[in-house]
Parts: C-alpha cells; sequence; structure tokens
C-alpha cells in the first residue's frame, strides 16, 4: 500500500476522457455472449493481465498491466482499481484521454475499464472502473418511447388556444434529464444556461474539501472553429466536465474500410454537432452485448437519459504531452445512439437512431468569401442545440470577416418547429474590426427561439431545420443617435411634439432627422417626456405565453426593426392580458370580474406603453430623452360646466 501513502504528493485527478463523434444506422452482429468477468474483491495486488485499446488506426491492440492497488468507495457505491500499463507507447504519453474505456482484464476475465489519470504524472499509473458498475449502467432501463419519433400535434382550432399547461400530442420520455433551463421560457438565455448546468455538474461530482482529486473531464475536440468560438465553447462546456481541444473532423462517406460493429477495445465517439463545423471526443469501447455497449467508465455530463449520435472511430495518433496526452482520432462510420449517461459509463444503443437537424448558413454580400454556404448537424438537446446554434453563427460572420475590416452582420432565420411550421427571426450586430463579440450571437433571436422552443413546460418540441441567411458589409453601416431636442419648449395637448434628432456615422457628416408624435391630453398641464431608443431594444407588450403555439406566436414580435427608432411615452392606468390578448386600459373592476377563484389563469396587470417606429434605413445605437411642458387646457371638465348660469337665447 505504499502508494497509497504517497497518493497527497501525486498532482489533480483527471478522467482520462473520450466523447463525442458521429451516428445513425444498424448494428451488425453485435457480440451476443457475455464474457467472464472477476468482482473486485478477487483483485490482488501484483497481478498481471492485459487491456485493449487503439493505438492508431481502427484495430484494438493489447498492452500490459499489473494491479498495484485498490481504492475503495471511489465514488458512490463504486471502487476504482490501479493499475500501471509498461508499454512503449505509455511510457511515454504515461495515461492518455481517450484511451478512457479500454478493457482491462486478468486471467482472462474483464475486471473494468481505463479511466481515470493524474495530471503530469511522471509514470503510466490509471484508474479502473470496475465492470460490475458498468453492466448495472447497461442494466438500467430505457424510456420504451425513447425510440418513438416526437409526434405532430395536432393544429388548433382557428383562433384558439391549447389550454394552459397541456402538451398536444403524445408525451415522449425526457432526454435531456439534467440539462433543462430553469426559468420562465420567454426568459431564456443560453450562457445563464450553461451556468446552471455547470452548477449541477459541479455539484454531482464534487471532491472533498482539500482533496487533490479533481473533477472528472472529458475530452471535447473541435474542428472547423474560430479561435474564439472554440474559447466560448470552453468557457460554456468547462463547467459541465469538458476540456476543450482543437482537432479535427472526419464527415463525408462512412470510411469503407471502417468495421462494420462496434467491438472490445475499439474507438467510440459521441457527437454534438457535425459538418463543416464540429465538436466530437474520443473514447473506447468497454463491453459489447448484443445491441448494446457500455464505453468511457465515467460520465460524459452525467445527463441522464440522453440521445446523442454515436460513431465507430479511428486514431492517428497519441499525442504525448506533459500535462496530459491525448488521442487524435475522427469518427469513420456513423453507428448508433447514446442513451444513458451515468456515473460508471455511457450506454449505447446501436438499433437507437438520434434525431438531429440539420443548419444552413448561406452567406451574402462578400465577393470573394471563402465560403459561403456552411452545412451542420446539430443533436437535439435542450441546452447544447441552442448553443452550438450560437456558434454557427458567430463561427461563420467570423470566417468571412477575417479581413479584419469593420463589417455589418445581418441574420434573417427562419426555424422550423414541427407541427408549428417555420418562425422568422431577425439579427444584426456590428463587428469593429472583423472582431464581433461572441455575445451577440449567444443572446440573439434565433438562438433564443429554439431554446425557448426546447425548453418550454408544456410540450416536447422538434427542431426539423434551421435555414439562415448571413448577409454582411463591410462598413459601419450604422447610425449613433448623438442628440434629441424639442423644436418648441411648450405645446399644447392634443397637438404633436416635434423632435429634431441628430444621427452620427463613421467618416460621414451627420444627418438630421425631424419626427413627432401627438400629445395626448391627459398630460395638460404636465410635463410630457419621450424616449428615443433603437427599435431592437425594446419590444411591444406580449401576454405571457401559456403554451407552446403562444410561445411561438410571441417571438417574431419581440423586437420592433433594428433600423428603426423608437419613441417610447407611457400613459396613465393599466392594461391587461388574458387568455393570450392584450387589453389596453381597462379599469382595475375588470380584472375582479375576469379572475375566477377556481381558476390559477388570472389576468395579467400591464403598463400602457406608447411605442412608435420611425424607419431609418440604418441599424441604430444610442438614446436619449426630450421632456416639454405641455400648457393646461382650455377646456372645462363637465362638473365645472354644470355650475355655469344658463343662458337662454331666444330663437328666432
Amino acid at each position: 500500500m505504499r502508494f497509497l501513502r504517497t497518493l497527497p504528493l501525486l498532482p489533480a485527478f483527471l478522467l482520462v476522457a473520450g466523447a463525442p463523434v458521429v451516428a445513425l444506422s444498424p448494428a451488425v452482429n453485435a457480440q451476443s455472449t457475455r464474457i467472464p468477468t472477476m468482482d473486485v474483491d478477487d483483485v490482488k495486488i501484483g497481478s498481471k493481465g492485459y487491456g485493449l485499446t487503439v493505438f492508431q488506426g481502427m484495430k484494438p491492440e493489447k498492452f500490459d498491466v499489473e494491479v498495484v492497488g485498490v481504492l475503495r468507495k471511489f465514488r458512490p457505491g463504486q471502487d476504482l482499481i490501479l493499475i500501471k500499463t509498461p508499454h512503449e507507447r505509455l511510457n511515454i504519453a504515461h495515461t492518455v484521454a481517450g484511451m478512457s474505456g479500454s478493457p482491462i482484464f486478468l486471467d482472462g476475465k474483464m475486471i473494468g475499464a481505463y479511466a481515470y489519470g493524474w495530471q503530469f504524472g511522471s509514470e503510466p499509473i490509471a484508474g479502473v472502473t470496475p465492470i460490475k458498475n458498468m453492466l448495472q449502467d447497461m442494466a438500467r432501463p430505457v424510456p420504451p418511447n425513447l425510440l418513438l419519433p416526437i409526434p405532430v400535434p395536432p393544429p388548433a382550432r382557428p383562433g384558439a388556444a391549447p389550454k394552459t399547461g397541456k402538451a398536444r400530442g403524445v408525451k415522449r420520455a425526457s432526454l435531456e434529464g439534467g440539462h433543462e433551463f430553469q426559468g420562465a421560457p420567454a426568459g431564456y438565455d443560453v450562457q445563464e444556461h450553461a451556468k446552471q448546468i455547470g452548477q449541477r455538474f459541479a455539484g454531482a461530482t464534487a471532491v472533498p474539501s482539500g482533496s487533490r482529486l479533481a473533477a472528472p473531464s472529458t475530452l471535447l475536440s473541435l474542428a472547423g472553429m474560430t479561435d474564439r468560438m472554440a474559447r466560448a465553447v470552453g468557457d460554456m462546456m468547462g463547467p459541465m466536465g469538458f476540456e476543450v481541444q482543437q482537432g479535427g473532423s472526419g464527415g463525408g462517406a462512412p470510411d469503407p474500410n471502417a468495421p462494420t460493429m462496434y467491438e472490445n477495445g475499439g474507438a467510440i465517439g459521441v457527437q454534438l454537432i457535425r459538418g463543416d463545423i464540429s465538436a466530437q471526443g474520443l473514447g473506447t469501447v468497454t463491453y459489447v452485448e448484443g445491441d448494446k455497449l457500455v464505453a468511457f467508465g465515467h460520465p460524459m455530463s452525467q445527463g441522464g437519459i440522453s440521445a446523442f449520435p454515436t460513431a465507430i472511430g479511428k486514431v492517428h495518433w497519441i499525442l504525448a504531452s506533459q500535462m496530459r496526452s491525448f488521442k487524435l482520432g475522427e469518427p469513420v462510420r456513423p453507428l448508433g445512439t447514446m442513451v444513458n449517461d451515468l456515473q460508471a459509463s455511457i450506454v449505447i444503443d446501436t438499433k437507437v437512431t438520434a434525431t438531429t437537424f440539420p443548419v444552413t448558413v448561406v452567406v451574402e454580400g462578400v465577393e470573394g468569401a471563402p465560403k459561403k454556404s456552411w452545412s451542420m448537424e446539430i443533436a437535439h438537446d435542450k441546452f447544447m442545440s441552442p448553443m452550438y446554434l450560437a456558434v454557427a453563427m458567430g463561427n461563420t460572420v467570423e470566417s468571412t470577416v477575417s479581413e479584419r475590416r469593420d463589417a455589418v452582420w445581418e441574420a434573417r432565420t427562419k426555424v422550423h418547429v414541427k407541427g408549428y411550421g417555420a418562425i422568422e427571426m431577425h439579427d444584426f450586430g456590428l463587428a469593429i474590426g472583423g472582431t464581433p463579440n461572441a455575445d451577440e450571437f449567444f443572446r440573439s433571436r434565433a438562438v433564443r427561439a429554439v431554446g425557448m422552443a426546447l425548453n418550454n413546460p408544456w410540450e416536447h418540441a422538434q427542431i426539423e431545420k434551421v435555414e439562415m441567411k448571413m448577409k454582411l458589409t463591410f462598413a459601419r453601416n450604422l447610425y449613433s443617435l448623438k442628440s434629441a431636442r424639442a423644436l418648441e419648449d411648450t405645446v399644447d395637448a392634443g397637438d404633436k411634439l416635434r423632435m429634431q434628432v441628430k444621427l452620427s456615422q463613421f467618416n460621414a457628416n451627420d444627418e438630421v432627422r425631424t419626427i413627432e408624435v401627438p400629445v395626448p391630453q391627459e398630460f395638460a398641464g404636465k410635463e410630457f417626456s419621450v424616449a428615443l431608443i433603437p427599435g431592437w431594444m425594446d419590444a411591444p407588450e406580449l401576454p405571457p405565453p401559456d403554451s407552446l403555439a403562444t410561445l411561438l406566436a410571441n417571438l417574431p414580435r419581440q423586437s420592433f426593426a433594428p433600423d428603426s427608432l423608437l419613441a417610447i411615452y407611457q400613459l396613465q392606468g393599466s392594461g391587461l392580458a388574458f387568455n393570450g390578448q392584450i387589453a389596453p386600459r381597462l379599469p382595475p373592476s375588470m380584472a375582479d370580474s375576469l379572475s375566477s377563484a377556481s381558476d390559477n389563469d388570472s389576468p395579467k396587470s400591464l403598463p400602457v406603453v406608447v411605442r412608435t417606429p420611425f424607419p431609418m434605413g440604418k441599424f441604430i445605437e444610442g438614446r436619449s430623452v426630450v421632456r416639454v411642458r405641455v400648457r393646461p387646457s382650455l377646456r372645462l371638465p363637465l362638473a365645472a360646466c354644470a355650475l355655469l348660469p344658463r343662458l337662454d337665447i331666444p330663437h328666432p
């Protein structure tokens, strides 16, 4: 047990990972006979055996192992077997990310999967997850309706909204047990979503305070991404337990020389996005039985029931590193789906086909652009789907404006939701020096639309496809609101307030526009205040969504045109939102009459805000406020008129 006494002197403990790659297709000739296994209690220190993994190519090779110890209760209900792996390549690389899941054998019996290692370790020592725990994961039931396609909801009657809180179709098994957004669907934000999931993952895998062990991580290989977008992915997925590396992607047709089925010790991957850009990791198959198999020997992100495409993988090389060595590889044949993501393993079913949705981005307005058409597939997931859509948007813009010139980007997106048709969204932004802020894409309306739909609390939504046209203009094609003033210091109620706005623009003369808004009678004798802001910064009052249908209907109305200037002022009183409709300026008594003691769907009070858009022809930034005095009204109230003397005027 000398190793255990020296454990505190070792650097941080880390998972020897594997994760993403490709998917689809049926299994062929899968192994059906359970091989002999050995329980941890029967493992003896000093015992020698072998492991299986792919060092290069697609065929597993043997490597020697020797047991050096057992860590009891390493995880809840799970021990960890410690081995050393004398091998000409592993003596240099030590522990290797991507070898996770490599099966380990003693006396011809499988004891578990190579899964953990020490960062900066100076010798090839690894931790083995016992096969017993992995077989328990394989035996856990997966909801049978995971195999069903998401049903098409029946069309709603014209003018009728679905009932609050009830799905319009057959309920389907939840596929993202740990990936839901916590919050109102209309307030969806993918960056906040990433923080929530990171906190959940950290809580599930946190190690004791003061321990030198580190939480597990999965190597995530990115391809086709710019450095800025790759960093954004790392920032958002790092807290979930992913360690990002720049790598390569397979893509295209399957390799004709690739195996047609998984085998123990073969390379496997789980792919989150594939195509012109990809996010994938590479691990190792531990044990195949029938149509199912277990791999990795650790979780990918402890997401539970899942539906991510998987693929047979190929290894190019094991890259040795003093920090952490890893396999360089790619997918070569789509096959099956990861259906469960648990503490001891990931579980793959080769008969299940994961649902993905295609994303196309067409670039317009740039002559000689290096790439004008982008095509990707994104796995269905409540968090990763909107996140990788944002990455696709940002990657397209940054790759196209790599000349480092100022550019305005404008995206018109159609998000097709099964059973609901297409929702059209309009986004824009300014890239100073060709370096757009990644936040612009993560907070875009298109990304928020996908996140809202997938995280809605009423029914399972399926994104069928996303079509985007990205227009780029190499100029600072926008106005900045420099100043605004009233043309008169005092106005009459019922007349119009005329305002002069000065708009500045890069490398051009200022422009002056005159706009006017009516002055309501209720401001007589008071100050009238009007705010001027860009149209994209505000939205009309919308009823709180009470179904997926109303949520999707609200999406295109969440802002005014981005090339408009908005004049805003608030009136007295309040309006009501009820049953998916807005009623302005109703008396408070009306809310009481609409409320029901037996119905939780009570009307919601809303401020009465008047918004008047003025098209400007360019995107707007900046804001201002204009204030004027309104003259008292000369008209007497009715009560005062009743006190005036009556004049009898004779008729001729």
